[in-house]
């Protein structure tokens, strides 16, 4: 929320500053003025309000019209609503799909993942042509260019250790993002094949 709000003292000059000129002219301090002042504190109530939906009308930034922004986007396709927990996730997921155009490009899907506070990259693979390969050039097969790999944020790994681990602990552990990875699928071209990539995995 921009600018700087105006005070009570302020709407009440204001009021008193459009009254005509001239000795008749109640006094700020009398009871016109009480009088006044009763009005100039409803207006200022309206303007904070008014200034509060200034907030309300992003899904970024709203808090009292966050469920009817959910309320309008219906339940999610992949189902993300039902795990998101914070009122931060749950704005940046309703930011995601109220701004959602559709899209097939590599810019498109990276900026999904970045309004949901991930930041990726995408690989695409272009199969091995004869005459245009140089040292060191992997070899793709034909058919792997409708295959795109999403590298996602390296992976904390949690490893088991002596003492502090329990029975039937895994040896490591780690947790992907499961929502991003299920909408990506949702959304993805048809004929593609898509992977994800984790360092540290």
């Amino acid at each position: 929320m921009g600018g700087t709000m105006r005070t009570v003292d302020d709407i009440l000059r204001t009021i008193f500053a459009r009254l005509p000129r001239g000795f008749a002219v109640p006094k700020v301090t009398g009871g016109f003025g009480l009088v006044m002042r009763a009005f100039a504190t409803v207006l200022k109530d309206a303007e904070d309000a008014a200034a509060e939906m200034m907030d309300e009308i992003d899904p970024r930034t709203t808090v009292k019209q966050l469920a009817d922004f959910e309320r309008v986007l219906g339940p999610d396709p992949a189902g993300r609503d039902r795990r998101v927990a914070t009122i931060g996730d749950r704005q940046r997921l309703a930011h995601q799909r109220w701004t959602a155009k559709g899209g097939q490009s590599i810019p498109y899907y990276i900026g999904i993942a970045a309004k949901l506070g991930v930041t990726i990259t995408i690989d695409e693979f272009w199969p091995t042509r004869a005459g245009m390969m140089v040292a060191g050039t992997p070899l793709i097969a034909e058919g792997e260019q409708f295959t795109w790999r999403v590298n996602m944020p390296a992976l904390p790994v949690i490893p088991f250790r002596a003492g502090q681990s329990q029975a039937g602990e895994s040896l490591a552990a780690f947790s992907v993002n499961g929502d991003l990875e299920k909408y990506f699928h949702l959304i993805k071209p048809a004929h593609s094949n898509l992977i994800f990539n984790y360092p540290g995995a």
